[in-house]
This record gives C-alpha cells, sequence and structure tokens, in this order.
C-alpha cells in the first residue's frame, strides 16, 4: 500500500473517533439547495454529520442533503451566488404533495337518523299481525221473524184475519274476533273470524172470526259466527296512506235455539189452549267477496284502517220444531215441524279500526264491525207432523197447496240479516326481516 493511501485511512479513522476533536478546524460545507455553512464538524455517521456552527450552535445535516465539504473559506462569488440561490428557492410556490389516496372502501348504507322507529316500509314488509277484540255486538238474523211474517201474509191471502206481528226487539251479546295478516312485499294474505251473539224477542197476536185470541210470545239467544281468507295487493302508498284491493272467501254459520216461546189461547177472558214451543234453525252462508283496504296514518302513531266487502253468498237455512198443544178439557197434541230454505244473499261487510301503536311492534285498537245482507228465496218446504193427524192426515192436494201457497208468501217477504259490534282489542306484530 502506498504512503498516500496510508494518509488517507489515517485521516479518515481520526475523523470518525473523538481525537478528530482535537484536530478539529473550521470547514465550509456547500448544500445542494446553495446554502453554505461554515463550522466545525464534531462528529458523524454513515448518514449524518454534526457541526459546531461560528456562533456556538450545534447542527445536524444529512449527507445526502451535502454537495461537498472544503477548508478554504467560500469566495465572495461563491456567497453571491449562494444568496440568489436561496433568493430563487424562497419565491417559488411549493405545490403542496399530492394527497394520498386510501382504498376505496364499500360504501356502508346510510341511516336516516330521523326516521321513526314506527315507520314502516310498506313495499318491502315481510311480517305477521295478529289481532283480537271483544265487545258487545247484535245479530238480526231472519229465523223466526222470517216465518212468522210469511204466516201472516199467508193467512191475509186466504180471507183470514191477519196477525198482528210486533216489530222483533233485541239485545246485545258478546262479540268478539281475531285475526291474521301475513305481509309479503305488496302482498298480503289474511285469516279472519268473528262472532256475534243477541238476543231476540217477538210477539204475535192471532185474531178469529169467533172472537178468540192467540198470543204467540218468546225470547231466545241467536249465535253468528263467520271465517274469511283473503288476499290483497298494494296497488297504491304514499308517507299517508295505503290503498289495497282485496279477494276473499266467507263461510258463516248462523244458529238460533228457542225453548222459551208459548203460545197461549183465550176466548174472553178463559183460557182455552196452551202451546209450547222448541225451535231450533241452523243457517249455512258462504260465496267470495271483493273490496278495498285502505289505510290512513295520522303522525307517527294513529292508525286508521277501513274495509269495505261486497258479499255474494248462497246457502240455506234449516229448522225443526216441536210443538207441545194443549186444549181444554183434555184435548192434547204433539207434532213436528220442518222447514228448509234455499235462497242466495248479497251485500256488504265494513269495518273500521283506530290503532294506537303502544310499541313500534304492539298496538292497541278501538273498532266497529257490520254486516248486512238482503236474501232471495230460491225455494222453500214445510212439513208438519201430529199425534191428531197420524189417523186422520190431511189430503195431498191440501198439503200441496199449502206449500204453494207459503212458497208464494216466502217469496214476497223481505229477509235481512245484520250483524254488528263495538270492540275493544290489542295488535302484536312480529318481523321476520327488512
Amino acid at each position: 500500500m502506498g504512503s498516500s493511501n496510508i494518509r488517507i485511512c489515517l485521516f479518515i479513522l481520526l475523523l470518525s473517533s473523538p481525537i478528530a476533536e482535537l484536530f478539529a478546524e473550521m470547514q465550509t460545507i456547500y448544500m445542494r439547495n446553495g446554502q453554505i455553512l461554515r463550522g466545525e464538524v464534531i462528529q458523524q455517521t454513515a448518514t449524518t454529520m454534526q457541526i459546531k456552527m461560528e456562533d456556538g450552535k450545534i447542527k445536524q445535516l444529512s449527507k445526502k442533503e451535502i454537495q461537498r465539504v472544503s477548508y478554504k473559506e467560500p469566495t465572495i462569488q461563491e456567497k453571491k451566488e449562494s444568496e440568489e440561490k436561496l433568493k430563487q428557492q424562497t419565491t417559488v410556490i411549493e405545490e403542496p404533495p399530492p394527497p394520498t389516496l386510501e382504498p376505496t372502501k364499500k360504501p356502508e348504507p346510510e341511516v336516516d337518523k330521523a326516521a321513526s322507529p314506527y315507520a314502516i316500509d310498506q313495499t318491502k314488509r315481510k311480517d305477521l299481525e295478529l289481532y283480537f277484540g271483544a265487545g258487545l255486538g247484535t245479530y238480526r238474523p231472519p229465523s223466526e221473524s222470517f216465518l212468522n211474517e210469511a204466516s201472516v201474509k199467508a193467512n191475509a191471502l186466504t180471507g183470514q184475519i191477519p196477525p198482528d206481528h210486533d216489530t222483533p226487539s233485541y239485545k246485545r251479546g258478546l262479540a268478539y274476533s281475531m285475526g291474521a295478516i301475513y305481509y309479503w312485499k305488496k302482498f298480503a294474505f289474511g285469516l279472519s273470524g268473528n262472532h256475534f251473539s243477541g238476543q231476540t224477542s217477538e210477539r204475535i197476536k192471532v185474531y178469529s172470526n169467533t172472537a178468540s185470541l192467540q198470543e204467540i210470545a218468546g225470547t231466545f239467544p241467536e249465535k253468528q259466527s263467520s271465517l274469511k281468507a283473503d288476499v290483497s295487493f298494494l296497488a297504491y302508498t304514499n308517507q299517508r296512506i295505503d290503498l289495497r284491493p282485496s279477494f276473499g272467501y266467507s263461510q258463516f254459520w248462523g244458529k238460533t235455539e228457542d225453548n222459551n216461546t208459548i203460545s197461549t189461547g183465550y176466548n174472553g177472558n178463559e183460557l182455552t189452549s196452551f202451546f209450547k214451543y222448541q225451535y231450533y234453525f241452523l243457517e249455512k252462508l258462504k260465496g267470495p267477496s271483493i273490496g278495498l283496504k285502505t289505510t290512513v296514518r295520522q303522525g307517527e302513531r294513529w292508525e286508521h284502517r277501513i274495509e269495505l266487502h261486497y258479499l255474494a253468498l248462497s246457502g240455506s237455512q234449516y229448522s225443526n220444531g216441536k210443538l207441545s198443544m194443549l186444549n181444554a178439557p183434555n184435548f192434547f197434541d204433539y207434532g213436528i215441524n220442518k222447514d228448509s230454505i234455499q235462497w242466495d244473499a248479497k251485500g256488504f261487510n265494513f269495518s273500521y279500526k283506530l290503532l294506537y301503536k303502544w310499541t313500534p311492534t304492539l298496538s292497541f285498537w278501538v273498532g266497529i264491525q257490520a254486516f248486512e245482507w238482503k236474501y232471495s228465496l230460491k225455494s222453500f218446504d214445510q212439513s208438519f207432523t201430529g199425534l191428531a193427524n197420524l189417523g186422520n192426515p190431511s189430503p195431498v192436494e191440501e198439503l200441496v197447496l199449502i206449500n204453494i201457497l207459503l212458497t208464494s208468501t216466502a217469496k214476497m217477504t223481505p229477509a235481512t240479516s245484520k250483524a254488528s259490534s263495538l270492540e275493544f282489542g290489542v295488535m302484536k306484530r312480529f318481523e321476520f326481516s327488512q
């Protein structure tokens, strides 16, 4: 190794060791940005250098920013060029570094914090509503009253004194309803049942040409139950109102059981006869319905539900009556009366509920319900068998004429069925998904 190389290595070792501080001299450091620094190198590493400035301050530099180092003092020309270069750099507006692009994230669905927890998207519903209500109601079918009015007209046609038939009076009884509605998007599938009950009182006076009087009076319970399945479609909706056309099919069962009606006959002040009736009526009707279901929202918790359906029904009414008769002084008779009626009926069903949402899934409601339809008679058959006419039956032609007369008068007799109720209830909603 040459002597010159040995000197260079020795010099480098001295600079990188604490001993180098003993031999430190003022040096001129030329920076890449044009700045010129003057100081003593007091420590350095492979990447940094610390210098002690002329004013005594210590400054640490990165070797990447240093252009060259010299022991000579900078010339006037070098100082001038350094000042001009620094001025140029200060006048240049440094552009901010480009923003760092963060990796794109999948946007999360926006949550409307102002949305009410009671609001439901009617077009995306998937839930089930169960409801029950109870209250007072009436049921007014054409059971005994229809036959009594038909007999009044028959007597008038045969020239007899027509009976005095009072308008029946009705008393309210228990009524209740229950149902389930499953909502799937714009469709709704419903199953509902209703029950009405009441008490009917009737009174008839039958006069004869001999100045005798027969009075028939009784009070008896009547009941009706129904079951309906329907499907509806959400045809229109906004924040305030929903409109759902509906199609359904209904079955009705009516029942009258009379064990209290009696008949008493008088001639002047004398009791001449006594009758005890036991009647049982059963009616079955079924048929389709078409209608409209409307929901009107008032605020976030109140809701009005209105339904109107047109009914087209058909079916029959059967009755079975037992008659025990006693005439003074010693005449007794026992008979069985049977009636069979086939008829159609057309009418409507109206329903209104006012709901208050106690929670988003629990509501309380009050509502009214009404059914009404008018009958159109198709056929009428009646038969009577008694102990008195077993040995002496009526002629066949007489029975035929009686049936023709009864059928004609029955077709001329209007018949209407009505049922109504006022109920209070509760509704629970079960959410499956949104």
